[in-house]
């Protein structure tokens, strides 16, 4: 029986521009970025349906599917479990620095991100339609905050910031585009197996690439030239809001918006993990998350150099961890066809 639960690639395919992922798009094409994510959304609907095609062979969880013990098996299960341990260790990477840099400056990280583990660790304990119920009220949130911040912003629009178009050299801007279709599409490998339509990826994968356009959009429009010079370029542009006159510092509540789909994302990893490892219990997911906060918390979070040098290469190994598994589930599946 099919599941619905296309509406989780929503928070998915945001889940890794907060901070590192926006920022590196206006590094790499400045006030051309907008273009890029438009290339860029459409190289990421080929991957897409590449692995929609990929899931209709999928008759089973994985788990399940990888059962027997022959080596192809082995070695996509070990594939996949380092790659969602690498995605729950980047996400928490993301919601870790950001938490730092401007709400918790004097909180360790592995103390203010705990509750996002806590609740992620809850929420696998249940099945992937309870996680799409919850992601389902928390996109209509997300859509609502998305408009919500760009009409508070429109006093600080100017247009002439998209002036002059296409100074980006053109290869800049492919490798911009190369990257945003990584970034969007990297998380859905994680719910392959969940037997979702590629009608349903494309639907909310598209109006989740419109909110990330008109996010990009804004902050060009705010800042113009100025875009390279902010880790958080989105949060440094709803600084300026102002309600009224007189209702300031509301961008800590039109930015909730990331932490949705961060945390649905961690809820989709964990679950996986816990499948793919085939216990029942959430407690191994939950010592797993555990260490990894720990390790980004006395590597990461404190060491401006460290944190760049990921933010420069996560995207990469994400590049590199989709083509080899892509490659070895097509694998299994012609064989399993021929057998």
């Amino acid at each position: 029986m099919k599941i619905k639960t296309g509406n989780l690639a929503y928070n998915l395919s945001r889940s890794l521009f907060l901070g590192g992922g926006i920022s590196t798009l206006f590094l790499k094409s400045s006030k051309d970025a907008y273009i890029a994510i438009i290339l860029g959304t459409l190289l990421g609907i080929g991957i897409i349906y590449i692995l929609s095609l990929i899931s209709k062979n999928i008759d089973k969880p994985l788990n399940e599917y990888l059962k027997d013990k022959s080596l192809l098996n082995i070695l996509i299960k070990i594939v996949f479990i380092i790659y969602i341990i690498f995605l729950i260790f980047i996400l928490l990477i993301i919601l870790a620095t950001f938490l730092y840099s401007y709400f918790l400056i004097f909180t360790p990280s592995i103390i203010s991100c705990l509750p996002f583990v806590f609740l992620a660790t809850y929420l696998n304990s249940k099945n992937i339609k309870n996680i799409s119920y919850i992601a389902s009220i928390l996109l209509v949130l997300s859509l609502v905050l998305v408009f919500l911040k760009t009409i508070l912003l429109t006093n600080e629009f100017d247009f002439s910031n998209l002036l002059p178009i296409l100074t980006t050299k053109p290869n800049k801007i492919f490798i911009t585009a190369f990257l945003f279709a990584i970034l969007s599409t990297a998380p859905f490998l994680t719910t392959i197996d969940e037997k979702i339509t590629f009608k349903e990826n494309f639907k909310y994968y598209l109006i989740s690439m419109l909110t990330i356009f008109i996010v990009v959009l804004t902050i060009t429009i705010v800042l113009g030239e100025m875009v390279n010079i902010y880790s958080y370029p989105e949060y440094s542009v709803l600084r300026k809001i102002s309600l009224f006159n007189f209702i300031e510092n509301i961008e800590n509540f039109v930015s909730a918006a990331w932490f949705f789909d961060i945390f649905i994302s961690l809820s989709i990893c964990s679950l996986k993990l816990k499948n793919l490892i085939n216990v029942k219990s959430s407690i191994i997911p939950f010592i797993v998350s555990l260490i990894i906060l720990y390790i980004v918390n006395k590597v990461v979070v404190n060491n401006f150099y460290n944190s760049m040098a990921i933010y420069k290469t996560f995207p990469f190994i994400l590049a590199i961890f989709m083509t080899l598994l892509i490659i070895l589930l097509i694998i299994k599946n012609c064989k399993k066809k021929d057998g």
